[in-house]
């Protein structure tokens, strides 16, 4: 009769049994099933099984008796004390492992004990399987079926510690005393003699550390995939630990304290105790550099060896008496188990943080919203890929749809063209995302004909929200990149711009940077100096006379060059971008009125009435804080409102309220308003009809060609006839020659600008 027809004869009552009582449940064939699973037995009848459950027993059978061969005893005083034992470990880790499955191994394996053992022997063997069954089983209990997983885990360490070590060392202890004196091995049970208490600290110190090293191995002969794969976590514990010099250094440490402990050496203090004091600090050092994984069975051999030389550096022979020799015994075994518990501890603990630390590494690449890599994810692949290419993905319209849908929108229409475009990728090509510039892909080469099909399908690219269906107008920019290429976010900031030209001609468009060093230091060096010169009050003022052409007098409008070290000259259309790009418009306005009152409060007192005109940005005008401030300066160098005028934009008007009431403010303090560049304007007739302010300076576009041209002359004669008509002073701008000038004047042109009248020079030598 085969095993199977054996097995399935011995519990077909019970079955049968179950199949009635259950009928009326109506519970299907595959319930029975499971409750035939539920029998040891039974999983053992199963034939894909039974290979593995032998492998098992041999494994367990051939590890216990290691064990028990490894184990060291000596004698006190008529006791017996068994110093680091992995017997009673290896049935607690073969519970923990296969938990009811073990059982029919567990009780062979006590049967044959039984025949073949002397009665001390299968007494202690009695007590082992006990007491690794009853804290197996509150284990179990308090931990549920996660309490099979590998050791390592800090949440699960307070459990392990609390039943697989002290509650099973306890049970054990207690249960073979009881079992001695039963049988007259012992006369009376004394859990507080100092044998006792020596027995149960290496008892613990056994469990704390024998335990996941059973565990280690009974794991590995069943399974050796996963213990390849603990192999090669410990490679890469090792490879990514400290410095391969380091190490050594470690391990020769180790070593040499070994060499000190097991080796024979007279009376030398380093051959004896003490030394075992050192291997805490080196220990601990390789527990928090190279984890668990590595220390815990380095440990247990350290353990085995300390163990059964313990006579090499704790002798009776000699030098110590009796009490000295189990007090030195004691104490020994207590340090080794403290070590040993700090040891795992602290391994447990700096695994979990590695854990975590490996986690913060995943969470710094990717952007957090989407999970998809970000850009130091692509910073660090390009070094990896130096020959590759870059395409960005733009879409503009993505920010008011935002807006209008939510920030969810964006990140949904992210992963979805993410997951669009993915199948198009080849080996090695990856998908990148940054909310401030859109989806980069990183490419193995770049070319039209590569670009192309994703252009087409991200045309052909409809994402579906809210039972809308959206096709959204994008750019693609694209380039090649090497080695030289070292300065990414300046990269990626051209390839964005390059895709708003994509956007309007409806294709790919392609970016070749040659010297983006250059480029990228000489942008990030105006932002300096922008940022120094108001800082530092440094901007170079420069002042050009408004000449009037009915007397002698003048005043001058105030223009800004910034300075470099080596003298070179950065003029308004240079700069000022910049300083919008950064909103710093208004504090660059701010810094020149702070400046010019300064020159304006040095001068004597025959230049006191001069008046200086100086530009004003809209951003300034839209300032909640702009007045207060400037009557703070005029207040600090005393400066007469009216020596200022104050040049707006014609377009900067009107369009804002606030900055309309700032204007009447300006003029309430005795300030003067002049438009600038009047005439480029759509509407300059109608916003002159309700425009309150003092001066009106025509474009010099309309005055070029006043004395040729009919039509300029028309329109410079009809704006001198409206700002009469309102009570404006007219300023003439880029007078060039005589002939202008004299054309202007029989025009009844009030004040004259431009290189003919008078050039800009350094507001320092305006007299000099």
């Amino acid at each position: 009769m085969g095993l199977r027809s054996f097995l399935e004869k011995m519990y077909k009552p019970v079955v049968m049994e179950n199949e009635l009582a259950n009928r009326n449940s109506r519970i299907n064939k595959s319930t029975v099933v499971n409750q035939w699973r539920n029998f040891p037995l039974m999983y053992l009848a199963r034939p894909k099984n039974l290979k593995k459950y032998i492998t098992l027993c041999f494994s367990f059978v051939l590890l216990y008796s290691f064990a028990d061969k490894l184990s060291n005893s000596i004698e006190i005083s008529g006791t017996t004390i068994r110093l680091y034992d992995l017997t009673l470990p290896v049935i607690s880790a073969l519970l923990i492992l296969y938990n009811k499955k073990a059982i029919p191994v567990l009780i062979l394996f006590a049967l044959y004990r039984v025949h073949t053992q002397p009665l001390p022997q299968v007494l202690d063997t009695i007590s082992q399987l006990t007491a690794a069954l009853i804290s197996t089983k509150v284990y179990f209990y308090a931990t549920g079926k996660r309490g099979a997983v590998s050791f390592g885990r800090s949440s699960l360490s307070a459990q392990r510690i609390l039943w697989l070590i002290c509650f099973n060392t306890l049970i054990f202890t207690l249960f073979q005393q009881f079992l001695l004196l039963k049988f007259n091995f012992i006369s009376e049970i004394n859990i507080l003699s100092i044998p006792t208490l020596i027995n149960i600290q290496w008892m613990l110190t056994s469990c704390i550390t024998g335990t996941p090293f059973c565990y280690l191995i009974l794991r590995a002969c069943y399974q050796p995939l996963w213990f390849f794969n603990y192999l090669k976590k410990l490679k890469e514990l090792i490879v990514s630990g400290p410095r391969a010099i380091y190490q050594l250094l470690w391990a020769m440490l180790v070593i040499g304290i070994m060499y000190c402990l097991i080796y024979v050496h007279g009376d030398s203090l380093i051959y004896t105790d003490y030394t075992i004091v050192w291997l805490l600090p080196v220990m601990l050092w390789g527990a928090i550099c190279l984890g668990h994984a590595l220390m815990s069975p380095l440990w247990v051999v350290m353990l085995i060896l300390l163990s059964d030389y313990i006579n090499n550096y704790i002798s009776i022979d000699h030098e110590f008496t009796f009490n000295h020799y189990v007090s030195h015994l004691a104490l020994t075994c207590s340090m080794i188990f403290t070590f040993s518990l700090t040891i795992v501890i602290v391994g447990v603990l700096v695994t979990r943080i590695l854990k975590h630390i490996r986690s913060l590494k995943r969470i710094s690449l990717s952007e957090p919203h989407t999970g998809l890599p970000n850009l130091l994810a692509l910073k660090n692949d390009i070094i990896r890929y130096p020959h590759a290419g870059l395409c960005i993905i733009q879409c503009p319209e993505l920010n008011t749809l935002t807006q209008t849908h939510g920030i969810i929108f964006r990140f949904e229409f992210v992963k979805a063209v993410f997951s669009y475009l993915s199948p198009l990728l080849m080996d090695n090509e990856k998908m990148y995302y940054s909310p401030g510039y859109g989806l980069l892909l990183r490419l193995n080469k770049v070319d039209d004909d590569i670009i192309h099909p994703y252009y087409k399908a991200m045309s052909s690219f409809r994402f579906s929200w809210e039972e809308m269906e959206l096709g959204l107008n994008f750019g693609m920019a694209y380039m090649a990149y090497g080695k030289c290429i070292n300065n990414l976010s300046y990269v990626v900031g051209q390839l964005n711009a390059r895709t708003y030209e994509s956007l309007k001609q409806g294709k790919a468009k392609a970016l070749n940077v040659s010297h983006h060093g250059d480029q990228a230091i000489s942008s990030g060096a105006i932002r300096h100096l922008l940022q120094k010169s108001i800082d530092r009050k440094s901007f170079m003022l420069v002042a050009q006379p408004i000449v009037s052409t009915k007397n002698s007098s003048q005043y001058y409008e105030i223009l800004i060059r910034m300075k470099t070290i080596n003298n070179k000259i950065f003029f308004p259309d240079t700069f000022l971008p910049v300083a919008e790009e950064a909103g710093l418009l208004a504090e660059v306005d701010l810094t020149v009125i702070e400046q010019t009152f300064q020159f304006m409060q040095s001068l004597d007192q025959s230049k006191s009435d001069t008046r200086f005109s100086i530009n004003l940005t809209p951003q300034s005008l839209s300032r909640k804080d702009f007045l207060d401030r400037l009557n703070t300066l005029l207040k600090n160098y005393l400066i007469r409102p009216d020596r200022i005028i104050f040049e707006i934009i014609e377009s900067d008007i009107i369009d804002s309220i606030n900055a309309s009431s700032v204007l009447q403010e300006l003029r309430r303090l005795g300030c003067q308003i002049a438009i600038d560049d009047f005439g480029t304007g759509a509407s300059s007739y109608s916003r002159l009809k309700t425009l309150e302010v003092d001066i009106l300076k025509i474009d010099g576009s309309f005055i070029r060609n006043v004395v040729n041209d009919k039509f300029d002359r028309l329109i410079v004669m009809s704006f001198c006839e409206a700002a009469k008509f309102k009570s404006l002073q007219v300023v003439a701008e880029f007078v060039e020659n005589e002939e202008i000038k004299q054309m202007l004047i029989s025009m009844e042109v009030e004040w004259l600008q431009g290189y003919h009248t008078g050039k800009p020079v350094p507001i320092e030598s305006l007299w000099s």
